[in-house]
């Protein structure tokens, strides 16, 4: 088929040759043997991503266990009302946004695994502080801080992982990665049960036993992730002049070179920073819009769910203990649904059915809690909050995964900040939806989440078909970028 001179253009500009490609480890012209390939993926799904789950269950921890705390003697003891605790969690939000893109700048120019612990530990340190607190102020001035040091966390971990797999096998981490949230909801529960239990001794109530202990956790994790996490397959970490690497160096060249011939824009920029001509042309790119519009509608409830489900779950008639106990089924439910939702959608290579479904899950748990008639059992009501729980976020990776792949690596950093910052903004609204005169089922607040949900599945079915027309359908960059080996 002859080519027009404008078909002609487009085609050399995605190409890119075997030379351009400068990452340790990439050896286009190795020779893979039966199940080599397998046992090295196998690597980086039994040591890379359980580690980086238990760092953003962490991650979630700290900024969640707020609604751990408020079933305890919080608002009491620190004189706070649910005003007052919007407003903390509305500047947690805050500092989240207002440090992501910056610091997923920085993470991506000296690595992750550099950067990211150093912020670890120091929202930590703020995590334990929150025992200080003795006012709104206090609550206000911790729940911000821990905001601003999570920022950039979970886009720069994202890219990471994305250096490690095929495009096309991002779903399914993504999703295991971001069920960090519901590992966190299974075992937040049954944790703060504990801790919360430990209220009068060495003078501290439960919820500042809460929050030392999840701090002081978080705080050693972060030593931990800093000797532990490679700078990539192909550069283990050196300390003292002696190295240890979790992959050996044929399973670490597998890897990268896999990843890149997959998609050889992610070789074009290895080491090198986000420049400002990148962050211009990011948000030019008319493709990451409908993704971040649709994960901001989406995400309205969960901040007010995260905040409020225990004490919904309390006003049902059960006491503290067994509220935060079955506040966990929910996210066991949401880690069994988001992982199968992946599964399916990178099995089958489909996208926006499998987020549209996975919003409307959501919604449909919000309508049923909103709606129920009053004099229904107490469980069925609770299986209302199960159900909003397990759709909570269950579709989140596979968006991520969508938008990491149509976009080129050298806008991926700036992509995935403005996707978790649109999920973050959603706490704005978020965060005033459930107001105390509306309490204890905030029925009007639960039928506007509801809705935003809705409009999100619907606008994530238009992009859908923006893309068949005009982008290659589901697929991303691969499918119009082409590595090619000089003299070959």
């Amino acid at each position: 088929m002859e080519l027009s001179k404008g078909d002609y253009n487009h085609e050399v500009n995605n190409i890119i040759c075997d030379e351009a490609i400068n990452v340790p480890g990439y050896d286009p012209s190795i020779q893979l043997q039966l199940g080599e390939e397998r046992r090295a993926l196998l690597k980086a799904d039994l040591f890379i991503l359980p580690f980086i789950v238990l760092c953003f269950c962490f991650l979630q921890f700290d900024r969640t266990n707020i609604g751990n705390a408020l079933t305890d003697t919080l608002r009491k003891d620190i004189h706070v009302d649910n005003s007052d605790i919007n407003l903390a969690q509305t500047l947690f939000t805050v500092g989240f946004v207002i440090t992501e893109l910056p610091f997923n700048m920085i993470s991506r120019y000296i690595g992750a695994e550099r950067f990211l612990p150093v912020t670890m530990f120091l929202w930590g340190i703020a995590t334990w502080s929150q025992i200080f607190m003795k006012d709104p102020s206090g609550l206000c001035a911790a729940r911000f801080f821990i905001g601003a040091l999570e920022g950039g966390y979970i886009p720069s971990i994202a890219l990471y992982i994305s250096k490690l797999y095929t495009n096309q096998e991002l779903a399914l981490r993504y999703a295991i990665f971001w069920g960090s949230n519901s590992f966190a909801g299974i075992l937040g529960g049954p944790l703060s049960i504990g801790l919360l239990s430990l209220g009068g001794r060495g003078g501290l109530h439960g919820w500042q036993w809460l929050f030392l202990i999840e701090g002081s956790l978080t705080c050693f994790l972060g030593v931990v992730m800093y000797l532990y996490l490679p700078h990539s397959p192909a550069s283990p970490k050196s300390f003292f002049g002696k190295s240890y690497n979790i992959f050996t160096d044929r399973e670490a060249t597998i890897l990268i070179t896999r990843a890149i011939k997959n998609d050889p824009t992610k070789g074009m920029r290895y080491g090198k920073p986000v420049l400002p001509s990148h962050i211009l042309e990011t948000f030019m790119d008319w493709r990451l819009y409908g993704h971040i519009v649709a994960a901001l509608l989406s995400m309205v409830m969960i901040s007010p769910m995260n905040t409020y489900a225990p004490s919904i779950i309390k006003s049902l008639g059960f006491t503290s203990l067994q509220a935060n106990g079955l506040n966990s089924v929910g996210s066991a439910c949401a880690l069994v649904l988001s992982v199968t939702l992946a599964f399916s959608s990178d099995k089958l290579g489909e996208r926006g059915f499998h987020i549209a479904v996975g919003y409307l899950w959501g919604a449909a748990g919000l309508l049923w809690l909103a709606l129920a008639a009053d004099g229904v059992s107490k469980w069925v009501l609770y299986g209302g909050v199960v159900w909003t729980q397990m759709g909570m976020g269950s579709a989140q990776a596979i968006s991520a995964a969508w938008l990491t792949a149509k976009m080129e690596d050298h806008k991926r950093p700036v992509a995935l900040a403005a996707y978790v910052m649109s999920i973050q903004l959603a706490n704005f609204p978020g965060n005033v939806l459930f107001q105390t005169q509306d309490a204890p089922r905030y029925t009007h607040g639960l039928i506007i989440a509801a809705s935003c949900v809705i409009a999100a599945a619907v606008v994530i079915l238009f992009w859908k078909l923006l893309y068949r027309v005009f982008d290659n359908g589901d697929r991303g960059v691969e499918a119009k970028t082409t590595v090619i080996e000089l003299g070959r």
